[in-house]
C-alpha cells in the first residue's frame, strides 16, 4: 500500500537566505558628511598653514645657510686681523663668528701685537666662553700675557689651566709655559719641580723631549746665576801686594793717571800733512827756490 508522500517533500526547497547585518558605511559616510560641515574648512585652512610654514623654514633655511656661505667666503678672504675682526663684530651669532675673532687674536700674536692679541683672546672667552677654541684661547691669554713680560700673571694663567685640564693636548704646553715663566722670576726650583713632575708622569709623551731640553737649559740657568763671579789677580799700587778682584771690578774701575800718560806716549803720533810741509817751504822765486833741501 502505497503511502502519500507530501508534496513539500518531494519538490526542492529553497534555502532560507541568512538575515542581512546592518553596515555602518552609511553612518560613517553621513558622519564624515557631517564632520565636514562643521570642521572641514578651518581643518583645510590650518593644514594650509602648516604648509606655508613648512615652506617658510625651508625658505629661511636656505637663506641662513647661504648666508653661511658667504660668511665662509669672508673669512678665507679676510688677509689682516682688523679685517677678522670686523667679520666676526659684524654678526656674532654667526657660525664663522668664533673662528673669524680667534683668527685675528693669533694674526696679532704673530704680528707681535701681544695688547690686541690678549685683548681678541679675552672678548673670545666672554662670548664664546664653550666653544671648542676656548681651550686655544685661554692658553693665548697666558702666552700674550708672557710675552708682554708680566710672568707673574700669565705663570698663573697656564698653571690654572693645567690643573683644571688635565687631558687636554695643550696641557703640556701650559706647563711648560709655567716653567718659563717662574724661572723669568728666578723660582728655579718651582720651574724644575714642574718639568720633573712632568717627566715622571709622562714617560711616553711626544712632549718628553721638550720637557728634557726646558729643564737642561733651567739647569744651566740657574748654575750661571748660582757660580761665583771670576776673579782676576792685579797689583794694587796703593797697597803694594798683588790682589784679587772680580772681573766686573777690574773692568768697571778706571784706569790710573800714569796709565793714561803711558798711553798717550805710547800712542803713534800723526805726521804732518803734505799740504802743511808745502805751506811750510819757501815761496817759489825767494832765495834757494827750487833747490832741494839741506839735509
Amino acid at each position: 500500500m502505497d503511502e502519500k508522500i507530501p508534496n513539500d517533500v518531494n519538490e526542492p526547497q529553497e534555502p532560507e537566505q541568512a538575515p542581512v547585518a546592518p553596515t555602518h558605511e552609511n553612518e560613517d559616510a553621513q558622519q564624515f558628511s557631517k564632520w565636514m560641515a562643521e570642521y572641514g574648512r578651518p581643518a583645510l585652512i590650518g593644514l594650509a598653514v602648516a604648509v606655508v610654514a613648512l615652506l617658510g623654514l625651508q625658505v629661511w633655511r636656505g637663506q641662513k645657510e647661504s648666508k653661511a656661505a658667504a660668511a665662509v667666503q669672508a673669512l678665507f678672504q679676510s688677509n689682516s686681523p682688523e679685517e677678522l675682526q670686523q667679520l666676526a663684530s659684524a654678526d656674532p651669532e654667526s657660525p664663522t663668528a668664533p673662528m673669524a675673532l680667534a683668527s685675528a687674536a693669533a694674526e696679532f700674536y704673530a704680528q707681535n701685537r701681544y695688547d690686541e692679541a690678549m685683548a681678541a683672546y679675552q672678548r673670545f672667552l666672554s662670548l664664546y666662553p664653550a666653544h671648542m677654541l676656548a681651550p686655544e684661547a685661554t692658553v693665548g691669554v697666558a702666552a700674550s700675557l708672557e710675552a708682554l713680560d708680566n710672568f707673574a700673571e700669565a705663570a698663573a694663567g697656564y698653571e690654572a689651566f693645567a690643573q683644571a685640564n688635565p687631558a687636554s693636548p695643550l696641557r703640556p704646553q701650559a706647563v711648560f709655559g709655567a716653567a718659563r715663566c717662574l724661572e723669568q722670576l728666578g723660582k728655579f726650583a718651582e720651574a724644575r719641580a714642574l718639568y720633573e713632575d712632568f717627566i715622571a708622569a709622562n714617560p711616553e709623551s711626544a712632549a718628553l723631549p721638550q720637557a728634557e731640553s726646558g729643564l737642561l737649559f733651567l739647569k744651566k740657568a740657574e748654575r750661571a746665576k748660582n757660580a761665583p763671579a771670576p776673579q782676576v789677580v792685579v797689583f794694587d799700587s796703593s797697597q803694594d801686594a798683588v790682589v784679587a778682584q772680580d772681573v766686573a771690578v777690574v773692568e768697571a774701575a778706571p784706569a790710573p793717571a800714569e796709565e793714561i800718560a803711558a798711553q798717550d806716549e805710547s800712542a803713534p803720533k800723526k805726521k804732518k800733512s803734505s799740504k802743511k810741509k808745502k805751506a811750510e817751504q819757501p815761496a817759489s822765486g825767494g832765495e834757494g827756490a827750487g833747490e832741494p833741501a839741506a839735509d
